[in-house]
């Protein structure tokens, strides 16, 4: 459901843009037939390009991505009762609307249907005739001609050749189209609009072909302004008098507009590129390394190759954003949304390391899979002792060493930029140390302490919070403060707990205590 309501969201938004532009530059134009190619575009753009996603790169290093501490996830159960009655609430609510329009739709077209039954075809026209008094207007359905009976010949013949135009060009298709737009997005103004602009157009191209064909213009705009009791009652049909206004008389007037004016639909182009950046999705890729890894396979003689794979689950859905990276190096990439991932420059004899959230992580021999690979990652069994508290994955394999700075010969930690006199570092000889087990007991006291926000809760909000934290010399934890924030809500009991966490062993550099920087992400998910 949640996916069919950000669908409904895109739509309405690419609906919403091409209205926009339309009104503002393209409305007061007389390239009719221009105009029906763009609203028709409009519509199947509505519907096509929100399944259209654009994806940018984000390159991180293992130390961004705070790979120093391991992930840890809090899960509610139960908790998640209200997010889906407000799911099956909002997707009632919209069936509800739905069914309602295109209830509303049958009930006008079905008895003209009926009464096309017993109507007989107009002498003079291919089409059938309906003569009933039970409409105060004249209009046209599909193929056939609605015609008040009080109308006098000279009226019926220029009120059939405007009628005439509508079925020849096939006008009930766009009518349908976008009537099945407001029977789908009948939340949003826009797609009514965007509904009344496709018949005012309609009405445009029917007056300039119909005036073409007839005898005396001058009778044609009087047999309209006879008619300007005929209120339109059917959504689906195109009435002789819909948008009977000073504007229609001035549209029949006008001159034709400049050839270069028709370059005017291209401003939908920036409005598109506008939407589709809105709802890009980063994809997150390791920072590809030094080189030095590939160099030094080429000097030892193994050969290198390009490895490519997929990255699924137990029951075979693939996983997106899984990080691959070969072991001892920076280099790596991640998969996508189909699970498949390639990297290049893979010695012969790496390990390739697999790692994803909430899974165990895989290590695989190059030599020994080959390089074309299938990856089937097991979910982590690790569970904490808390009812409220769900699995716990565990932490992911430790970062490879960054590059040490030699002075005077001797390999130094690299230290945190932008520190000032203080010197914070990211890794050390010897990491920093939670009591009572490292890592997995730092895991297991965040998952116990940590309580799901109510209003969170109640709102149904999810995400996950990346906290970064100081370990200093002594141990304590400090400078806690939110490098990614999910939600204000969130964000605050996620830096709580951090900041309430017991005092750990100091990491050590060259056997002196340092302080040490890390991050750690905690996951907030309603289940």
């Amino acid at each position: 459901m949640e996916t069919a309501g950000f669908y409904l969201l895109r739509s309405a938004v690419w609906i919403t843009g091409f209205a926009l532009v339309y009104l503002l530059f393209l409305r007061n134009e007389r390239f009719f037939v221009l105009n029906r190619i763009y609203l028709l575009t409009g519509i199947l753009s509505s519907v096509i390009l929100p399944l259209v996603t654009v994806r940018y790169v984000v390159e991180v290093s293992a130390v961004e991505a705070g790979a120093e501490a391991g992930p840890v996830t809090a899960v509610l159960h139960g908790s998640g009762t209200w997010q889906n009655i407000m799911a099956v609430t909002l997707f009632t609510v919209w069936l509800t609307g739905a069914l309602a329009v295109l209830l509303r739709y049958a009930a006008q077209v079905m008895p003209v249907l009926r009464a096309a039954r017993e109507a007989d075809r107009q002498s003079g026209y291919p089409v059938k005739v309906i003569r009933s008094d039970y409409y105060p207007g004249s209009f046209s359905l599909f193929s056939l001609v609605v015609v008040n009976p009080s109308v006098t010949e000279t009226e019926a013949r220029e009120i059939m050749n405007h009628e005439m135009v509508h079925i020849r060009q096939m006008h009930w298709f766009d009518l349908v189209l976008s009537s099945l737009l407001c029977a789908v997005q009948w939340f949003n103004p826009a797609a009514w609009i965007y509904a009344r602009l496709v018949r005012q157009n309609h009405e445009y191209l029917a007056d300039e072909e119909a005036l073409q064909r007839s005898s005396d213009p001058a009778v044609y705009r009087a047999v309209l302004l006879n008619q300007i009791a005929g209120s339109p009652v059917i959504d689906l049909g195109n009435f002789f008098s819909y948008s009977l206004n000073k504007k229609r008389f001035l549209m029949m007037k006008n001159k034709i507009s400049s050839p270069y004016r028709k370059l005017r639909v291209l401003l939908i182009l920036p409005v598109a590129a506008l939407v589709l950046f809105a709802f890009a999705k980063p994809e997150y890729r390791l920072a590809t390394g030094p080189d030095e890894p590939v160099s030094a396979a080429i000097a030892a003689g193994n050969a290198v190759k390009s490895v490519s794979g997929t990255v699924k689950d137990e029951a075979g859905k693939p996983l997106e954003g899984a990080v691959i990276v070969i072991k001892g190096t920076t280099k790596g990439t991640t998969s996508d949304a189909s699970g498949r991932f390639a990297l290049k420059d893979v010695p012969d004899d790496a390990v390739l390391v697999v790692s994803f959230v909430g899974y165990e992580t895989n290590a695989i021999s190059v030599k020994a899979a080959g390089t074309s690979l299938s990856v089937t990652m097991r979910k982590s069994t690790v569970v904490t002792d808390t009812v409220n508290v769900g699995p716990v994955p565990p932490p992911p394999p430790p970062p490879p060493p960054l590059p040490p700075v030699t002075t005077k010969g001797k390999a130094e930690a690299v230290p945190e930029a932008g520190q000032g006199e203080r010197d914070v570092f990211v890794v050390v000889e010897e990491m920093p140390q939670f009591p009572g087990g490292g890592m997995d007991a730092m895991i297991q006291w965040i998952a116990q302490h940590m309580k799901y926000p109510e209003q969170a809760k109640k709102d149904g909000i999810q995400g996950t919070v990346f906290v970064g934290y100081i370990v200093n010399k002594a141990g304590k934890v400090e400078s806690v403060e939110v490098e990614s924030s999910a939600h204000p809500l969130l964000d605050a009991e996620a830096v709580r707990v951090v900041a309430a966490m017991p005092d750990w062993t100091p990491g050590t550099q060259r056997g002196k205590a340092v302080d040490v920087r890390l991050v750690v992400p905690i996951k907030f998910s309603l289940k």
